[in-house]
C-alpha cells in the first residue's frame, strides 16, 4: 500500500509532473511503501521472533509506533562481522513494488544501522545512517524493485539491522530560474576611514596603525602627526612611510595623554587627516573597550558602518545563553533576546527587545548587519515574529514570522516580509527540525547585497533571497530542496553556517547552504550529497590550483569522506579522509598556519558514541596527512604577527602554530575575529560581564595591503558570523603566495 507522509493517508490520485513548483500547485506528497508489504520471500523472515537465520517481523518493540512506520520494522539478526556471502545470516530480501504512478522520483530507503542494497541481486553497496539516498527513478511501467541483505557490520555499534519503507519523492519539473538584476548599477561598497588605532606597546612606546584602502595608489605614502594639550601637532616620521601602515611612536611623553594623526602624502601636499585618536603611555593594556550596560554578556556581534562615518559600530545580541531546539537540549526561554547597537566609540545608539515570538537560541534568532540599499550606512536584517505566541510549554510553534529591516541609527524597523512557514509542503511539522534558521548576505547579481533567509538543516532546505530597496523588501527567488533532480542529495545538506562567494567565477554569489550550493538564480548549482556538515570554509584554501575550494567536516557517520576539499565551483572531491568517523564536530580550522606547506591547512576531530575525542586530522591543503595525532585543541586563527600565517587563539594565549606565545593575554569570551581597525592584522572582540573589548596587535608589521575588510568573501564572512556556529572569516586569495608574487 502506498501511502502519503502527512497523516499516512492513501493517495489515490496520480502526481502532475507538468506541474509548477508553486506550492499551492504541485504535489509534494512523496509515497510510502512498507516494506512488509512488498517483500518476499515471505518465509524468510518470522514475526516477533529472533533468530540467527531469519529477519524478525517486529511489532513488539518498546514505542514501535514511533520509532517504525506503522509501528513495525524487518529486523535481521545481529551481525557483528562482515558477512561473507548474502546467504550467510538472514537470507536476501526482494521488493518488488508494484502500482506506483508513473512519473521521475527521487527514492529513499529508511533503515537502522547498515542494510547491503542492490538493485540488481548481484552486486551490493553499504547504506547506513545518514546515506539513505538510493538516487533518481523514472517509473514508466509501475514497478520498482531492490534487493536487501544483512551482510555488513554497523562498525560504530555493531547489532541488527533495520528495514522499515521506501519513500518516493515526486521530482517536479526543473525551472530555470533567470539571472538575478538587482537595483545597484556598481557593486555597493563600504565607504572607510583610515581606522586609525593608537595603543601602548610597553616599554614607553606607542603602536599605530591604520587601513590601506583599495582605492589607495600603489604608491600611497604617509605622515604621522602627534600632539598634545602643551605642545603643537608635529611630524613624527622623517621619511613618508610606504613600506607599511603602521608606525611605532618611541618619544611620546610619559603621562601625558597625546593625539595622533595620519595624512595621505601626494606630489604636491598631504590631504585626507584621518579622524584623530588619542593614547598615553601611562596605559599598559592593547585593547578599546566599549562599556556595556551592567552584566551584559554578548552572544553575537554584527559589524557594520551604521551611521555612515566610516568607522565600524557593533549591534551586539545578549545574552550570552543559548537554547537548541533538540529535545535533550531544549528548555524554555527565561527571558527574551535583545540587540543593542554602540557607535565605535562607544555610544549606545539604541536596543531593540526581540520578543518572546523569539526563542533564546542561535537557531531561532539569525541577524546580520550590512549595508543593503547603498545609502552608506549599514541596516540589520533579522527574524523577527509577532506578539506572544508561546505555547503552554514554553514552544513557539505558530504565529507570524518576518525577516525584517531595521535602520542601523535607531533599530527603527523599515520593512518585512515573510519568512519561509514553519509547515513544509508535503512533510510532517517536527518542532526541532523547523526551529533551525540562518540567513546571509550574498551579491547574487555581483553588485547588490540580498539577503537569503533559510529554514532547514537537517531535512528539507527552503531559501527566499530579497533586495532591499526604496525602503521594501522584494523577493528575487525562493528555492526548496526538493526541487532538484537528487533532492535526497539536497535534502539533509544544511551547515550550522551559511557562506556566500563566487564560486564559480561568473561575478555573482553563489550560496553554499553546506554540503550543497545554490547558484545566483535560485537553482541548485552542485552537492556532494555527503550529508550536514558541521563545519565548511570556503576560500583560496589551495593556492597551487585555480579556483576556490570549500573544507569540509561532515558530522553524521561515514565509511569515508568525513573530512574533505572540494572544488568550489563543481563539487569535485580533490582529496578525503579514507577512514571511518562517527561524528566530525565543531573542532574545525581552515588556516594557513604552517608556513612550510603552500595554502591552509585543514584540521577536524572525531567524537565516539558517548561523546569522548576519538581521533583528529591535520592535513595540508593538498591532501598531505601532517598530523593523526590528538593536536592541542586548535581553536580560532587570528593575522596578529608580522608574517603571513595566522597564529591561533587557545584559551587566553595567542600562539604560533609551533607553539611559542605571545605576550599579549585576552579576556572574556570569543565573540569575532575581524580586521576592524588599524592595519591588516585581524582583532580580538570578546565579551566580559559589561564590557565589549577590541584586542589589537602592537607588533610593528613588515609589509601592507590592503584591510581585509575590502575582500568579498571576507567581508561576507564577517556578516554572517553574527548568527550561526561561529568560524574565523577567510580570503579570496592565498596571502603568503601573494605577498611572494609582490615581493618578485
Amino acid at each position: 500500500m502506498a501511502r502519503s507522509l502527512v497523516g499516512m493517508t492513501l493517495v489515490v490520485s496520480c502526481v502532475s509532473l507538468s506541474a509548477t513548483l508553486a506550492e499551492d500547485a504541485f504535489e509534494w506528497k512523496p509515497l510510502i511503501y512498507e516494506a512488509e508489504d512488498y517483500t518476499t520471500p515471505k518465509d524468510a523472515w518470522l514475526e516477533d521472533k529472533t533468530s540467527p537465520d531469519h529477519w524478525n517481523l517486529w511489532s513488539t518493540d518498546v514505542d514501535a509506533h514511533k520509532k517504525w512506520s506503522g509501528g513495525i520494522v524487518l529486523q535481521s539478526p545481529i551481525v557483528k562481522a562482515d558477512r561473507a556471502t548474502p546467504e550467510d545470516g538472514a537470507p536476501p530480501l526482494h521488493t518488488l513494488i508494484t502500482g506506483i504512478p508513473p512519473g521521475r522520483y527521487d527514492v529513499e530507503i529508511r533503515l537502522g544501522r547498515t542494510l547491503a542494497i542492490s538493485r540488481d541481486g548481484k552486486t551490493w553497496e553499504r547504506k547506513q545512517g545518514a546515506d539513505r539516498y538510493l538516487g533518481v527513478v523514472d517509473v514508466s511501467d509501475g514497478t520498482f524493485e531492490l534487493w536487501v541483505d544483512d551482510r555488513f557490520v554497523y562498525e560504530p555499534n555493531p547489532g541488527s539491522c533495520y528495514y522499515d519503507y521506501l519513500i518516493f519523492h515526486p521530482v517536479p519539473p526543473r525551472i530555470q530560474k533567470p539571472p538575478v538584476t538587482g537595483f545597484a548599477r556598481s557593486r555597493i561598497r563600504e565607504n572607510l576611514d583610515r581606522g586609525l588605532v593608537a595603543v601602548p606597546a610597553g616599554d614607553g612606546r606607542i603602536y599605530l596603525g591604520w587601513r590601506l584602502l583599495s582605492g589607495d595608489s600603489r604608491n600611497a605614502a604617509f605622515n604621522v602627526y602627534r600632539s598634545s594639550s602643551d605642545k603643537p601637532s608635529e611630524k613624527l616620521n622623517a621619511a613618508p612611510l610606504t613600506q607599511t601602515t603602521d608606525f611605532l611612536d618611541s618619544t611620546a611623553p610619559v603621562g601625558v595623554e597625546c593625539e595622533y594623526e595620519v595624512r595621505l602624502v601626494t606630489e604636491t601636499d598631504e590631504r585626507d587627516s584621518s579622524r584623530p585618536v588619542r593614547a598615553n603611555v601611562g596605559e599598559d593594556e592593547p585593547y578599546m573597550s566599549i562599556e556595556l550596560d551592567p552584566d551584559v554578556t554578548v552572544q553575537k556581534a554584527g559589524i557594520g558602518d551604521l551611521d555612515g562615518d566610516g568607522r565600524y559600530d557593533y549591534v551586539l545580541k545578549q545574552p550570552q545563553d543559548n537554547i537548541d531546539p533538540a529535545s535533550s537540549y531544549w528548555k524554555p526561554s527565561p527571558d527574551t533576546y535583545k540587540l543593542d547597537a554602540y557607535t565605535g566609540d562607544g555610544r549606545k545608539l539604541w536596543r531593540k527587545d526581540l520578543g518572546w515570538a523569539i526563542e533564546r537560541g542561535i537557531w531561532y534568532s539569525p541577524f546580520v548587519v550590512h549595508d543593503l540599499d547603498g545609502d552608506g550606512k549599514a541596516e540589520v536584517a533579522v527574524k523577527m515574529g509577532g506578539g506572544d505566541p508561546r505555547g503552554p510549554d514554553g514552544r513557539v510553534e505558530t504565529g507570524p514570522e518576518w525577516v525584517s529591516i531595521l535602520d542601523g541609527q535607531t533599530g527603527r524597523e523599515l520593512a518585512r516580509a515573510d519568512w519561509p512557514s514553519r509547515q513544509t509542503p508535503g512533510e510532517p511539522y517536527r518542532y526541532n527540525y523547523a526551529s533551525r534558521n540562518q540567513m546571509c548576505v550574498a551579491y547574487l547579481d555581483g553588485k547588490t547585497p540580498c539577503v537569503i533567509a533559510e529554514r532547514g538543516t537537517y531535512t528539507t532546505i527552503r531559501l527566499d533571497a530579497y533586495q532591499y530597496h526604496d525602503g521594501r523588501l522584494e523577493k528575487l527567488w525562493s528555492w526548496d530542496s526538493r526541487e532538484e533532480t537528487g533532492r535526497g542529495r539536497y535534502n539533509s545538506q544544511g551547515a550550522h553556517i551559511m557562506h556566500a562567494a563566487d564560486v564559480d567565477g561568473d561575478g555573482r554569489d553563489e550560496v553554499v547552504i553546506g554540503s550543497a550550493v545554490v547558484d545566483d538564480n535560485g537553482n541548485g548549482l552542485w552537492t556532494t550529497g555527503f550529508g550536514h556538515p558541521d563545519f565548511c570554509f570556503v576560500g583560496d584554501i589551495d593556492p597551487i590550483r585555480p579556483g576556490l575550494e570549500i573544507f569540509y567536516g561532515i558530522e553524521p557517520p561515514r565509511q569515508h569522506s568525513a573530512l574533505c576539499l572540494v572544488d568550489a565551483k563543481t563539487g569535485e572531491v580533490l582529496w578525503a579522509l579514507q577512514e571511518e568517523t562517527n561524528h566530525v564536530g565543531t573542532d574545525g580550522m581552515c588556516a594557513d598556519v604552517d608556513a612550510q606547506h603552500p595554502g591552509s591547512e585543514c584540521h577536524a576531530a572525531d567524537i565516539d558514541r558517548d561523546r569522548h575525542f576519538a581521533q583528529a586530522w591535520l592535513f595540508s591543503a593538498q591532501g598531505k596527512l601532517l598530523s593523526d595525532q590528538r593536536q592541542q585543541r586548535m581553536s580560532q586563527p587570528v593575522y596578529w604577527d608580522a608574517d603571513h600565517q595566522r597564529e591561533l587563539l587557545r584559551g587566553s594565549v595567542i600562539h604560533d602554530f609551533g607553539d611559542d606565545a605571545h605576550p599579549t593575554r585576552v579576556s572574556g569570551r570569543l565573540v569575532a575575529i575581524a580586521d576592524v581597525l588599524g592595519d591588516w592584522r585581524e582583532e580580538l572582540i570578546t565579551s566580559l560581564p559589561g564590557e565589549l573589548r577590541i584586542y589589537t596587535t602592537t607588533i610593528p608589521a613588515a609589509d601592507r595591503r590592503v584591510t581585509l575588510m575590502e575582500d568579498p568573501i571576507y567581508r561576507l564572512d564577517v556578516t554572517v558570523a553574527a548568527m550561526g556556529y561561529y568560524a574565523a572569516p577567510m580570503l579570496s586569495y592565498d596571502m603568503a603566495s601573494e605577498a611572494s608574487k609582490s615581493a618578485q
